[in-house]
C-alpha cells in the first residue's frame, strides 16, 4: 500500500514537472486566402514566406480566378493583416495542404502546423500551396514550420 502512494506522489511530481517545462501555446485567428498560384519564375525548392506588402507578394503569386461561386482570388489587406505561406516542392501526385494550424508560443514564435493528402499521380507538375492572412501584430515574430 505505502510503495502504491509513493508511485502516484511520484508520478504526480513528474506530471507537474512536465507541464511546467513545456512551452504553452496560444491558438492564433487567420484566414485562409483563396485563388492564387505559385509563379513559375518564382524561387524552387520548399518555402516558408512571410509577405508583408502587396509587392512582396505578387513576387512569388499571381491570381488565378474561375467563372462562379468563389472563384474570385481573396481580397488582401496588407494595412492590417500579413500572409504567411507555405510551399511545397514540385510534384505530379495531386497534393492538398490542410488541416492548418497557427499557434504562438510563450516565447513569442509562430508555429504554421499543417498536414499533407497525395491522391493520384497527374500528367503535370503541381507547386502545392497554402496561404494564410495573419493580424500585423504577429509580424514581428519568428516564424517556423511543423
Amino acid at each position: 500500500m505505502f510503495k502504491k502512494i509513493i508511485r502516484m506522489v511520484v508520478c504526480c511530481l513528474v506530471a507537474v514537472a512536465m507541464t511546467s517545462c513545456s512551452v504553452s501555446k496560444e491558438a492564433v485567428n487567420f484566414k485562409e486566402v483563396k485563388n492564387y498560384f505559385y509563379r513559375n519564375d518564382a524561387p524552387k525548392g520548399e518555402q516558408l514566406l512571410k509577405l508583408t506588402t502587396q509587392v512582396e507578394f505578387d513576387r512569388y503569386f499571381g491570381a488565378a480566378a474561375f467563372m462562379g461561386k468563389n472563384g474570385q482570388p481573396t481580397q488582401i489587406d496588407f494595412e492590417k493583416d500579413f500572409v504567411i505561406a507555405k510551399v511545397l516542392p514540385e510534384t505530379n501526385l495531386g497534393t492538398e495542404i490542410k488541416d492548418i494550424k497557427l499557434t504562438k508560443s510563450s516565447d513569442g514564435h509562430l508555429t504554421f502546423g499543417y498536414s499533407t493528402t497525395n491522391k493520384k499521380p497527374q500528367s503535370y507538375s503541381i507547386r502545392p500551396t497554402a496561404q494564410i492572412t495573419v493580424s500585423r501584430e504577429y509580424m514581428n515574430s519568428k516564424l517556423e514550420s511543423k
